[in-house]
C-alpha cells in the first residue's frame, strides 16, 4: 500500500505557479514533495510577497507566511527560506529535512553557474527538452575561455545535441554535437553526431559533414547498418509494444483498434508536450 500524507494546512482553491518548473501546486505538501527531488528547479523567484499572500490567503498558513516576509524584509537567503516551509509543512521527517538542509547549503556555497547548470541537467532529467536548451543556452553566454568553462561548455553543447535528437531535430542535433566534439574533443560527441547525421534528408549536408570528418562510403554504409540493427532492435523495445499490440489488434477488431490508436495518440500528445516544458 502506499504512504498517507497527514496535510497540516488546506488545500488552496487557486493554486500558485511555480514559473521554473512550469507547474501548479495546491498545498504545502505538494510544494514539498516537488521539493525533495526538484530543489534545484527552484530559485529566487519564489521570494515575492505573492507567494507569501497565497501562504497566508489560500493554506491558512498565517504564522509561516509572516516568517516567510519578514525573511524577505531583512533580505535573508533562498535556502533560509526553503528551511522556514520544510521545518513548518510537518512532511519531512529529521533525517529527511536534515539532508535538504545540508543540499540547500550546498547549493548556497556552489556558484550561480553551477546550480543552472544541475538545473538544466535536471531539465534534462525530467525530459523538459525545451527548458533545458534555454538554460543552457544561457551558460553559454556567461562561460569564460578558461580551460576548466571550455570542457563544461563542451558538455553543455554535446547535452544540447542529445536534447534537439530527442525531438528529431537531428540539423540541430548534429550542429551541437559537432560544437562539443570542436571544445572537447569527445570521441561521443563526433559518434553522436554521426548518428545523427544519418536521420538528415539533406544530402548535401551529409556529404560536407562526412568529408569533414573523413567519412568514407563504406563507413557511412555501416553507420547507416547499425541504425537499421538498432531501429529492428527497438521494435521489440518497450517503447515500441505499443504500435505491435495495435498491429495485432488490428486483425481481430478494427473498431477496438481504432478506439486504442485514439487513445495511444492522446497520450503520445500528452508526453510530446511534456517534454516541451
Amino acid at each position: 500500500m502506499g504512504e498517507l500524507i497527514f496535510c497540516s494546512f488546506k488545500s488552496a482553491a487557486r493554486p500558485y505557479y511555480l514559473e521554473s518548473a512550469k507547474q501548479n501546486i495546491y498545498s504545502i505538501e505538494e510544494l514539498c514533495y516537488f521539493l525533495q527531488d526538484n530543489i534545484y528547479l527552484l530559485d529566487e523567484n519564489i521570494m515575492t510577497a505573492e507567494f507569501c499572500d497565497w501562504v497566508e490567503v489560500e493554506l491558512g498558513a498565517a504564522e509561516l507566511s509572516e516568517k516567510l516576509r519578514s525573511l524577505i524584509a531583512r533580505q535573508g537567503s533562498f535556502p533560509e527560506f526553503c528551511m522556514h516551509i520544510i521545518t513548518d509543512s510537518g512532511y519531512f521527517s529529521k533525517n529527511e529535512m536534515q539532508f535538504l538542509g545540508m543540499k540547500l547549503q550546498k547549493m548556497d556555497h556552489q556558484s550561480n553557474y553551477e546550480n543552472r547548470k544541475i538545473k538544466a541537467d535536471l531539465y534534462m532529467e525530467k525530459e523538459k527538452y525545451l527548458e533545458a536548451i534555454a538554460e543552457y543556452r544561457n551558460l553559454l553566454l556567461s562561460a569564460t575561455d578558461s580551460p576548466s568553462d571550455i570542457r563544461v561548455s563542451g558538455d553543455i553543447w554535446h547535452n544540447m545535441g542529445t536534447a534537439y535528437a530527442k525531438m528529431f531535430c537531428f540539423e540541430r542535433a548534429v550542429s551541437c554535437y559537432e560544437k562539443a566534439y570542436e571544445l572537447s574533443h569527445r570521441l561521443d560527441s563526433i559518434k553522436a553526431a554521426a548518428q545523427a547525421v544519418c536521420f538528415l534528408d539533406d544530402g548535401e549536408r551529409v556529404q560536407r559533414f562526412l568529408q569533414q570528418n573523413h567519412i568514407g562510403p563504406q563507413q557511412f554504409a555501416a553507420m547507416k547498418k547499425n541504425l537499421s540493427e538498432l531501429e529492428q532492435m527497438t521494435e521489440v523495445s518497450a517503447e515500441f509494444e505499443p504500435v505491435t499490440k495495435l498491429e495485432r489488434l488490428m486483425y481481430v477488431s478494427q473498431v477496438q483498434a481504432r478506439s486504442e490508436m485514439g487513445r495511444q495518440v492522446e497520450q503520445w500528445k500528452d508526453e510530446y508536450i511534456g517534454y516541451l516544458g
